[in-house]
């Protein structure tokens, strides 16, 4: 991970919708979920809510920078996949259940695990076929 420590950290947005769907002990996390055995690398990355208290006690999880928002933590393995990256985050609700959603590329953790990020794809505008969260 020598690479990422000396590259741009990732810088989350959080929308004012996401920060009123967030309850005052909790913290947002880019998680990890491992998708194959034989290769720790694959795997998927989700945006879900926690508390602050699990996030900030847990080695597995990283603080991220924010522009005057909530607490936002990634797992380490998710936080190569987020270095140098503007990342915008937003909440609705669906039949009343909160639903967190970024402006990753809905594939980034396979893309790159695989090693198919390109250098077009690692920026704040590239064309990632996400819904960008209103200001």
């Amino acid at each position: 991970m020598g690479s990422a420590e000396s590259a741009d950290p990732p810088v989350v947005r959080v929308s004012g919708q996401a920060q009123a769907e967030l309850r005052a002990d909790e913290a947002l996390v880019f998680d990890w979920t491992s998708l194959a055995f034989c290769c720790a690398a694959a795997g998927e990355i989700s945006l879900r809510p926690t508390t602050l208290l699990k996030a900030q006690r847990s080695p597995t999880y990283v603080p991220l920078q924010t522009r005057d928002g909530p607490s936002v933590f990634a797992h380490r393995r998710a936080y190569p996949m987020l270095v140098g990256r503007a990342i915008k985050v937003d909440c609705r609700r669906r039949l009343g259940v909160r639903s967190f959603s970024s402006s990753l590329p809905s594939d980034i953790g396979l893309r790159t695990s695989f090693g198919r990020e390109s250098e077009g794809d690692h920026r704040e505008g590239s064309a990632s076929g996400a819904d960008a969260p209103p200001n």
